[in-house]
């Protein structure tokens, strides 16, 4: 029926509408009554009777020992449901603000072992795919491998294939080392990927920090373990960090 829609939409649920229809056709009416006539159990009716009451679309009144039921006017529902509409409205920038509070705090997720690492990696990936082909990339310090187990070597090789693959553009910071030699040496840019490096006692870690949209993913090689943070913030000023880096001359660049 659409008059229980209406009163449905007037914040009353299918019971509370049958009980007020019910009401409505009545001066006044015990329970039992709109029990009777709404096709309501007589419990049911009792608990459903005062909820009206309490959302001010029925009176309660003494009647020969018990209670009867009154229900207000339509005309005096609507203004009640207007009433909570205008309140609502009033309190919807302080919720939306709010909700903006709760978007940009940080979010941190934790991943430990191989199949950690490679989720983060397919997080990373997949967020780029949803970009146009040319708008694929991210920034990069990525560690040196001396201390990176071969099973993280191996995987991380892969990874770049499927980087390259995808066409995915990548700038990174480095360390100039022997385990690093082979991605310096090699003419990766054809690939996407530029890549500068820092002498050892400049610039050394175990660590590999990827910066990519509103993410910050930090790895150590060494532990094999990961955290992904969630935050444009945090994002923005480690992009600014690295292109400080990146353009700082005194880098030494090979590529």
């Amino acid at each position: 029926m659409k008059t229980i829609e209406a009163l449905i939409n007037m914040g009353l649920n299918e019971k509370e509408a049958k009980a007020y229809l019910a009401l409505l056709q009545l001066d006044k009416a015990t329970a039992y009554t709109i029990a009777s006539r709404s096709g309501l159990k007589k419990p049911t009716a009792h608990v459903v009777l005062d909820n009206l009451v309490s959302k001010g679309f029925a009176l309660k009144i003494p009647y020969n020992k018990r209670h009867c039921y009154i229900a207000k006017s339509p005309k005096e529902c609507l203004a009640i449901a207007k009433e909570k509409i205008s309140t609502a409205e009033e309190m919807l920038p302080e919720l939306l603000a709010i909700r903006k509070e709760n978007e940009e705090k940080a979010s941190v997720s934790y991943y430990d072992g191989l199949d950690g690492i490679k989720e983060m990696y397919r997080l990373l990936i997949k967020t780029m795919l949803k970009k146009p082909e040319g708008e694929r990339s991210f920034v990069a310090f990525f560690a040196h491998q001396k201390n990176t187990p071969d099973f993280l070597r191996k995987y991380l090789s892969k990874s770049i294939d499927e980087l390259n693959l995808n066409r995915i553009k990548r700038k990174a910071v480095t360390t100039f080392h022997k385990s690093t030699q082979k991605y310096l040496d090699k003419e990766m840019k054809m690939f996407g990927l530029e890549l500068k490096a820092l002498s050892e006692n400049e610039y050394s870690s175990n660590i590999s920090i990827e910066v990519y949209d509103n993410y910050t993913q930090i790895i150590s090689h060494r532990y094999v373990q990961g955290i992904l943070i969630e935050n444009r913030d945090i994002a923005d000023v480690m992009k600014q960090i690295f292109l400080l880096v990146w353009k700082s001359t005194e880098i030494k660049g090979r590529q």
